[in-house]
Order: structure tokens, then C-alpha cells, then sequence
């Protein structure tokens, strides 16, 4: 029995683009994810907006597109923030893209929430999620946790030993 040539072509392409998608997703370094600072951005009689800057490293020699991030952020183990992106993220060759992620937020919120960083000079950090690149093989995604310890009396972030993105 002989396959026509057009199954043949059709076998070898798929083939070829499943190995390839694989190989492909072990070339791209996964880039990393910290938060920079956080800024009271807004009050209004009930509540505040806050604003986390995320920053966003590729290490490739390439630059990335990130078509989704998804993030969790919790400050001193209390969860604060949660939401998703979904706007198209340029990220430059072995560069940084630095990411703003708004939260609006209730007073009722806040001193539930944010208690504990009342007199404190620094807060240890915890954001989570996933960020998806686009490649031309598709969408490839990659979770990402990072720890760290931010100080708000100068709004800069102090990187801990285990804030490997993983």
C-alpha cells in the first residue's frame, strides 16, 4: 500500500511543525518578572488607586511580544492585587519594559489588605501568574513567581536571592 504524495507532504508537515513548536519553545529564554515600586496614584471618599510598576526583563537576543500577563500580587502575605493584561507588550532585545497595573481599591479593602504595611519601611512582595509570547509557532506560555522585599520610603524594589522566575 502506497500513501499519495499529498499525505505524504501532509504527514511530513505536521510532523515537522510538532518537533519544531517543541524544539522552538527551549530556544526562548523566559523572561523574568519584578515589581519596581508602588504609588498611591488616586483617592477619592471611599477609596484609593494604587499603582504597581512591573518590570518585565527579556534576556534573549531577540525582542518579544507578550500578547497576555496575568498577575497576582500579595505584599507581606496578604493577597492585594489580581488581574490580566491583554494588550500587546513590546519587549527589546535583551532589554526591560516597565508596566503599570492599576488597582482600585475600597478604604474597607485597604485596611483588611494593606494593614500591615501601616509604619513598616519595607513590605515583602510575592507576584505570580503567566505572560504569553507570541512566536511564529504560535502562543507559548510561561508561568512566572517572584519574591522580593520593596521599600516604600524610596519606592524601589530590593531583589531577593530566591526571585528566580520559575
Amino acid at each position: 500500500m502506497t500513501l499519495p504524495p499529498y499525505r505524504i507532504f501532509f504527514i511530513v508537515l505536521l510532523t515537522s511543525s510538532l518537533f519544531l513548536s517543541g524544539c522552538f519553545s527551549w530556544m526562548i529564554t523566559r523572561p523574568t518578572v519584578a515589581l519596581q515600586e508602588v504609588h498611591v496614584t488616586g483617592l477619592s471618599l471611599t477609596g484609593a488607586t494604587l499603582t504597581f510598576l512591573v518590570a518585565l526583563e527579556n534576556p534573549n537576543g531577540f525582542g518579544l511580544t507578550v500578547t497576555a500577563f496575568t498577575y497576582s500580587v500579595s505584599l507581606n502575605a496578604r493577597p492585594v492585587a489580581q488581574g490580566e493584561l491583554t494588550e500587546p507588550i513590546s519587549i527589546p532585545s535583551r532589554g526591560v519594559a516597565s508596566i503599570p497595573l492599576p488597582l482600585k481599591t475600597t478604604f474597607q479593602d485597604l485596611e483588611r489588605g494593606l494593614k500591615s504595611l501601616i509604619g513598616s519601611d519595607t513590605a515583602d512582595y510575592r507576584i505570580e501568574g503567566s505572560l504569553a509570547v507570541r512566536s511564529f509557532l504560535g502562543r507559548l506560555e510561561f508561568p512566572y513567581s517572584r519574591t522580593g522585599t520593596i521599600d516604600l520610603k524610596r519606592q524601589h524594589s530590593t531583589r531577593s536571592p530566591s526571585g528566580g522566575a520559575s
